[in-house]
């Protein structure tokens, strides 16, 4: 496949596979059947703790597996969770469907980078990872954008959370084909497969990804920094709760949603422009997204709300930038070990962060949690610019 056809394929992927209209709306389709903001919390925690618990092992599983039907699988338990969301919207079924989207989560952690940065190598474009990963995010929360107008206007023609899940559940179909028609490019750490068994393999690449992650100061900082901000992208779980909180119409609610998630659209297209940008630039626009964030909190006024999607400009450049450079640093055989390594951080992070906020929630008011959600984010913005290495030249 040409380097070209591959681009495309990849975009394709990353927007149908984020084209899903329930997930601007979903939290309020459990509190409409009596699940409250503090139970929420609570399924949002358990979802994390699946997916630290599972995040490096799925990771190993990826780097000894073909990463296509790793990722096809992993689309496959995400439509199984939103079912059971579906047919049951209680605190139970809530708490099944996140742990099934929790597994989704840890299989495609870790497989999902590795598996775009091989596709490259062997087209020969492993150089235009930075740029192709910033726009198969833009194509990805550009498939979250058009759901949302689509979830904006089934509701406002009289439509039901219902109806949109079922939409979510079919276009997963599509994303299971698209995935696994990439070319199979599992060649290229087939090596380290052949002679061992399973489960000896399994420890090998373990033990590996994990020794690799810790003997390079540049690849631990990488990992710390990544794993930072990638926990705290959470806000955008409660902007529903807050804006409801506020006033805001169910109607309303995926607009505030749409215009927060823009935010990420327009942190992709920094990097895709700048890859070479440096730890002091996105650093600083970390910390100054984070005053966004804080603003968004601090205020009532529900026009203050689309402040986080200022803040998600910052986060989404920095994780890009971060991840690039992470990927640049680590070898083939261990790429989704390594990632998966900070996609478990991510997770403790999260979980730490969705536990505080659950339990300091007053009533429907989760801002109390998300307050020192923001400061972490300004010190972390901090770090990054004195941790993020510069990019690596060419190699001739």
């Amino acid at each position: 496949m040409t380097l070209q056809r591959l681009r495309l394929r990849l975009y394709s992927l990353a927007f149908i596979d984020e084209f899903g209209p329930l997930y601007a709306v979903f939290t309020l389709w459990f509190n409409d059947n009596g699940v409250s903001v503090a139970e929420l919390s609570s399924v949002f925690l358990t979802w994390s703790i699946v997916t630290i618990v599972l995040e490096i092992p799925s990771g190993v599983v990826a780097d000894r597996l073909d990463r296509r039907h790793v990722l096809g699988f992993a689309f496959w338990l995400r439509a199984i969770a939103i079912i059971v969301w579906l047919l049951v919207p209680t605190l139970v079924g809530a708490m099944i469907g996140a742990g099934l989207w929790a597994i989704h989560s840890s299989l495609a952690s870790g497989a999902w980078e590795a598996n775009v940065h091989d596709q490259l190598t062997a087209a020969g474009g492993e150089r235009e990872y930075p740029v192709v990963m910033a726009r198969v995010g833009q194509l990805g929360h550009l498939g979250v954008a058009l759901a949302s107008v689509v979830a904006i206007a089934v509701l406002a023609f009289g439509g039901s959370f219902e109806q949109l899940g079922w939409v979510t559940v079919a276009v997963h179909v599509i994303s299971i084909g698209l995935v696994l028609t990439l070319p199979d490019v599992s060649f290229i750490s087939a090596d380290q497969r052949s002679d061992v068994g399973l489960v000896e393999g399994f420890r090998t690449t373990l033990r590996a990804g994990i020794a690799e992650a810790r003997a390079s100061v540049e690849v631990f900082h990488l990992v710390i920094l990544g794993a930072f901000v990638e926990g705290l992208f959470l806000f955008d779980e409660y902007v529903p709760l807050l804006a409801r909180d506020r006033g805001a119409s169910d109607a309303t609610v995926p607009i505030l949603v749409l215009i927060v998630w823009a935010g990420l659209l327009i942190g992709g297209e920094v990097v895709a422009r700048y890859p070479a940008v440096t730890g002091r630039t996105v650093g600083l626009l970390l910390v100054a997204g984070a005053a966004a964030m804080a603003l968004a909190m601090i205020a009532t006024p529900l026009w203050t709300l689309p402040l986080i999607g200022v803040g998600y400009i910052a986060m989404q450049a920095n994780w890009v930038t971060i991840d690039a450079r992470l990927q640049e640093r680590v070898g083939p055989h261990n790429r989704a070990t390594v990632t998966s390594v900070k996609g478990f951080l991510a997770g403790l992070i999260s979980g730490v962060g969705f536990l505080m906020i659950g339990l300091a929630t007053r009533g429907t008011d989760a801002r109390p949690g998300l307050y020192v959600a923001v400061i972490v984010i300004g010190v972390i913005g901090l770090a990054t610019i004195r941790w993020l290495p510069d990019r690596r030249p060419v190699r001739q």
